[in-house]
């Protein structure tokens, strides 16, 4: 309650007037030279110039952004649509290649361990057999399964892969 007293107390003046609640004058502003003036309209519009050129640099600046970025989507574009002719190239010419062409290379490639040997007899294998005759030469591998992967090269077949039986070690 004391503290609350003294701050009334300080709130009034000497004259016994509250001024807590008076909103301050204003202090009146002097009266401008007209130099003062001149020298206050140039500097303000110095500052608007160098405002105005900021302005202006920084949109050179984004509009070289923009050139930069556009020959950028153009290399782009340009690389996409070399690599798409490129692809569709490609495509053709396989889809131009007919089907059950070099059997034997393919089925090399996809498994070199078990390529099947060429039916075909070598020299010297037709001069041990009587007198080189191709009559008298034993055929080699299997006319059915030569037939099956002409089949499945050509895409008549669907070639089922075989999986072998794991071997687990233990106990039995």
């Amino acid at each position: 309650e004391e503290e609350e007293e003294e701050e009334e107390e300080e709130e009034m003046n000497d004259e016994g007037k509250n001024t807590a609640n008076q909103p301050k004058l204003l202090k009146q502003k002097e009266k401008l030279t007209k130099s003062k003036r001149n020298k206050q309209k140039r500097h303000k519009a110095l500052l608007t110039q160098l405002q105005h050129q900021k302005r202006l640099k920084s949109f050179h600046h984004q509009l070289a952004e923009v050139r930069k970025h556009a020959k950028d989507v153009q290399r782009a574009e340009l690389l996409r649509l070399r690599r798409q002719t490129e692809l569709s190239r490609l495509r053709d010419e396989k889809k131009q290649e007919p089907l059950g062409k070099n059997i034997w290379n393919q089925l090399a490639e996809k498994d070199p361990i078990r390529a099947p040997a060429l039916p075909v007899a070598l020299t010297e294998e037709l001069e041990e057999h009587r007198g080189g005759t191709l009559r008298t030469v034993a055929p080699k591998g299997s006319l059915v399964t030569d037939r099956l992967e002409s089949m499945a090269a050509r895409n008549l077949i669907w070639k089922k892969k075989a999986e072998g039986r794991r071997i687990v070690q233990g106990k039995r």
